[in-house]
Order: C-alpha cells, then sequence, then structure tokens
C-alpha cells in the first residue's frame, strides 16, 4: 500500500477502534470500509461466546475486502492471564504473570503463551497486548501488580521474553507499557502518573525487559501515559505524547523498528490532560504508529478528522504518516494477514484437556507456601470445621474490565470433598456491623481459611484478618493478588500465596489444603 491511496485511507490504518456490542457497528462498518481501519480491540462486552467471537473475526475481516486498500486487520485483546483476560469462556485462561514468575521457569512461561496464542489465533484474533514488562518494585502499585513477573528486572526481561516467543509462534505480542509503569502509585486510568527516577535508574530496572523485547523481536511496544522527567524535559507530558521518548529513546538509541502503539486514548491521565483528540496527533507527532481509542464513537471520529486534518495542514508530513503505514503493513505480513497462510488453528482446540493441562501445571508449580509454623501447621485440612472467608470478587480497576468466569474456594474445596465447612461471602467495603458478624461467626470453628485480595490496599480488609488473628491461631490466609499484603498480617500462622483467583487456581489450591498436592516452600 503506497501513496496511491488518499490521506484518509493511510490515516485509517494507524488507528485502532473498540466498539460496543457482540456485533459489527454501523459507525465500525463504515470506518473499515470507507475509511481502510487498521485494527479493532476487543473487551468483554464484545465476547458471549466461543463461536460468536469467531463468527465476529471473520465477518470484520471480510469487511476489509470492500477497503480502500484490502488490507486486513489487526484484532486484538488483553490476554494477559489471570485477572486480565477478555475471552474466558471455554478457553485455557492463563495464570497471571506474577504466578509465572513465581515458578521461575522460561520453558514453562513459553509452553503457557503458546498455548494462549493458539487460542487466540482460532477465534480470529491476531494480536496479543501482552506481555507486561513492567517492573513491580512499589507494593502500593493499584494497576499492575500480579500483572507483572516480578520485581527483578532480569527475571522480568528473561521471562518476558520468553513469553513473547510463545505469543508469536501464533499471533502477534505488544509488551506494555514502556518506558514502565510498575514503579506508580497511580493508576494511569484515573489520573496521570509520574515516574522521578534519574536515567540511570531507568536504564538499571524499567528498560531492562524492553531491551530483551527488542532482542526477541516483539512485533509491538506499548506506550505508558505516565511522566518520565529524566527523558521527557516538558513538565506534565506522558510518554505516549513524547518525542523524546518514543522516537529519540526507544525508536533511535534502543533501536525498536517494530509497531509502537499507544495505550487507550480514552485512559483519565489523556482525556484530563491534553484531551483524546489533540493527543491522537500528538502521538503521532512523536512517534507512534497506531492509536488506540477504545470506546467513543464520537472520538474516535473526531481524532480521525483532526489527523487528517493535521496531514492536509502540514503540521504532520505525509513522509511521517507513510513511515508508520509502512510499519503497520510489514507486521501485518510478519502475521500472514496479508498474504495465503496455514490454515488458523481449529475452534475444536480451545480448552482442550491438554491446553487445561499446561494451565493447571504451570498454576500448581506458582502456588507458594509462603509461611506455616511446622511445629502446629494447619495445613492439611481435615476433619476439623472449617470456615472460609473470601471477599466479593469484582474488578480492582480499569484495566481488568469485566471479571467473568470466576469461581469461589469455598465451591472449589467442597467439590475437592471437604465436608465440614460452610462459606461466607464479604464485601469489598467491609461494614462495622460485617466485621464483626465475621468475627463471632469464626468463634465456632476449628479452622479459618480466609482468601485475600492485596489487604495492604484495602484497611477494612487488612483489620478483619488482623482481628480474626487475635481471636484464632489456626488460620490461613491465601493470598488471591500480590502476597505484599502479608506486612499488614505478618503475625498470620499460615500464609499461601496464589497469584489468582480463577477457577483452576482455586482447584489447585483446595488440594493444596486438602494435602493431595504436595506443598512448595
Amino acid at each position: 500500500m503506497g501513496k496511491s491511496i488518499s490521506i484518509e485511507a493511510k490515516i485509517g490504518q494507524l488507528l485502532m477502534f473498540g466498539f460496543d456490542g457482540t456485533q459489527v457497528t454501523p459507525f465500525l462498518r463504515r470506518f473499515i470500509t470507507e475509511y481502510n481501519l487498521g485494527g479493532v480491540i476487543h473487551f468483554s462486552r464484545n465476547i458471549s461466546g466461543l463461536q460468536q467471537l469467531k463468527n465476529l473475526n471473520c465477518e470484520l475481516q471480510e469487511l476489509t475486502e470492500e477497503s480502500p486498500s484490502g488490507t486486513p486487520l489487526f484484532i486484538a485483546a488483553d490476554q494477559e492471564g489471570g485477572t486480565i483476560a477478555r475471552v474466558t469462556k471455554g478457553v485455557a485462561v492463563a495464570p497471571s504473570a506474577m504466578a509465572l514468575g513465581a515458578t521461575k521457569s522460561e520453558i514453562l512461561t513459553e509452553d503457557v503463551c503458546t498455548v494462549s496464542a493458539v487460542e487466540l489465533r482460532a477465534t480470529g484474533i491476531n494480536m496479543n497486548l501482552a506481555p507486561v514488562l513492567d517492573v513491580n518494585n512499589n507494593p502500593d502499585n493499584p494497576v499492575i501488580g500480579v500483572r507483572s513477573f516480578g520485581e527483578d528486572p532480569r527475571d522480568v526481561a528473561h521471562l518476558g521474553a520468553a513469553a513473547i516467543r510463545g505469543y508469536q509462534r501464533y499471533v502477534a505480542a505488544v509488551a506494555k507499557h514502556f518506558p514502565g509503569h510498575g514503579d506508580t502509585s497511580l493508576d494511569s486510568h484515573h489520573e496521570l502518573p509520574v515516574i522521578s527516577h534519574d536515567r540511570k535508574r531507568l536504564d538499571l530496572v524499567e528498560l531492562v525487559p524492553f531491551r530483551k523485547a527488542i532482542d526477541t523481536r516483539v512485533t509491538g511496544i506499548m506506550t505508558s501515559h505516565v511522566v518520565f522527567p529524566a527523558i521527557e524535559p516538558m513538565e506534565g507530558l506522558p510518554a505516549t505524547l513524547s518525542h523524546e521518548v518514543l522516537t529519540k529513546l526507544l525508536r533511535h538509541e534502543l533501536g525498536f523498528e517494530g509497531l509502537i502503539m499507544t495505550d487507550c486514548m480514552e485512559m483519565r491521565a489523556i482525556t484530563d490532560t491534553f484531551g483524546t483528540v489533540d493527543a491522537a496527533v500528538m502521538t503521532i507527532l512523536a512517534g507512534a504508529d497506531i492509536v488506540i481509542i477504545s470506546h467513543t464513537e464520537k472520538l474516535q471520529k473526531q481524532a480521525f478528522d483532526a489527523l487528517v486534518a493535521a496531514v492536509k495542514s502540514g503540521r504532520i508530513s505525509e513522509d511521517r504518516i507513510d513511515e508508520s503505514v509502512a510499519r503497520v503493513i510489514k507486521a501485518k505480513e510478519r502475521c500472514h494477514l496479508m498474504s495465503a497462510s496455514p490454515e488458523p488453528p481449529a475452534l475444536s482446540v480451545v480448552g482442550s484437556k491438554e491446553h487445561v493441562e499446561v494451565m493447571r501445571e504451570a498454576i500448581r508449580r506458582s502456588i507458594t507456601v509462603v509461611k506455616d509454623r511446622p511445629a502446629e501447621s494447619n495445613l492439611p485440612l481435615g476433619n476439623e470445621r472449617v470456615l472460609v472467608i473470601e471477599f466479593q470478587t469484582s474488578a480492582s480497576n480499569r484495566a481488568e474490565d469485566v471479571l467473568l468466569g470466576m469461581e469461589t474456594l469455598a465451591n472449589a474445596l467442597r467439590r475437592n470433598g471437604l465436608a465440614q465447612m460452610d462459606g461466607m461471602t464479604v464485601g469489598i467495603g467491609v461494614s462495622k456491623e460485617k466485621h464483626q458478624d465475621v468475627l463471632e461467626r469464626a468463634r465456632e470453628y476449628d479452622k479459618i481459611v480466609v482468601a485475600t485480595s492485596d489487604a495492604h490496599r484495602n484497611l477494612g480488609q487488612a483489620k478483619l484478618v488482623q482481628d480474626l488473628i487475635k481471636e484464632h491461631d489456626k488460620i490461613i490466609a491465601v493470598g488471591t493478588r500480590t502476597p505484599y499484603e502479608l506486612k499488614v498480617f505478618p503475625e498470620i500462622p499460615t500464609y499461601i500465596a496464589a497469584y489468582g483467583s480463577r477457577p483452576l487456581v482455586w482447584d489447585e489450591i483446595s488440594r493444596l489444603l486438602l494435602g493431595t498436592v504436595p506443598q512448595s516452600l
């Protein structure tokens, strides 16, 4: 696709849109057939089942045959694993990146990500917005957490490279969030974070995994809506909009030749500062190749119009647009979207016994008994009366979208044979009445199992566990997210890090609690 097509058609290739519902909307249809849209991003709202998803993606690709260039779409999703998974029904959902980090196995990580990639490609998704290469060195980070492989830059780099190798056997992988979102205490979905470390520190920590990803030939790198004063001198200018970050650092200094993609331009770090429409122009000027606008049709059309106007006025040169279009086409050719290629995997492989077993093995090897007093061990559960306390399962941040296909530990324990057990569900915000109710109820049981969820960032949850410990010495905490919460109840006699709460995780946790699998310390 060269200069023979219009400016509008070239701009279209640089945009990736989300949409509402499980069918192609009139707006999206028009943008594909008339304006040459380059990509679509799926969320949970777009998926009701595997066959529906495959049919939807086939229809989307068929529409490109009517587009100005006939160029196939990138169809993307955030299928990281753990709580960040858009396709959940009937698939083998991978464990979280931090769970894979706990295994410290590059081989297992590559196997898990290969399975995820096969299943995505079978549904017609050809780009995974993963892996997360942020080094999670801030325990109070509200949006990364278990999405990261861990705290050590070298571990994140090596496991991230393994993930990229696995994904790219079947789909394009996109490493994120450059140059790093790990050491923030703010969520860029809601606010504009700043990382104030000097350049030496960034080279030693944040940039290490991205250098490795570039060496591994990752297809794309996604930008972060985070300010880096050590790189960008303009106050308050996030990486996504910074020429210093995207072109000088990522493109020239680090030598990245693949796709530079933005995080969603409707996140408040952008909308509350520069605005989605102006920022779309700014990010292309800064060096981005694909602009993601995930939700609002009005903003999608306005951003498109603003980019076309910027080229026609000379603010953005047509040569600059051609550079990005060429990268997009090259990436699509690399993913075998532009030419005859082998048939995609059959839908019947999705969620197969073999795939589930790969995920189960990874989960089994990740679960860690962090502490359990040997002389008075609470493990395994036996014939005692057991109370299982769980906090309501819901998304903890915007990145998690809607949590579907979740399970409870209580149900898993029942299925695996624990008879004398009752379960309680407590809301994320623990009221005084509920707090007291739980304490009184717990006195009736021999052992208490509480499934915690980043209690160090939830004072009500932390206080409940602390008070349970005061009254009960037979208490087991199962951490479903990061184990940093252990700092708010260090007296807990038994603590198990699960790094997740999907059905396979609960099944393996219940087996460990019941003593049917060995402990990993």
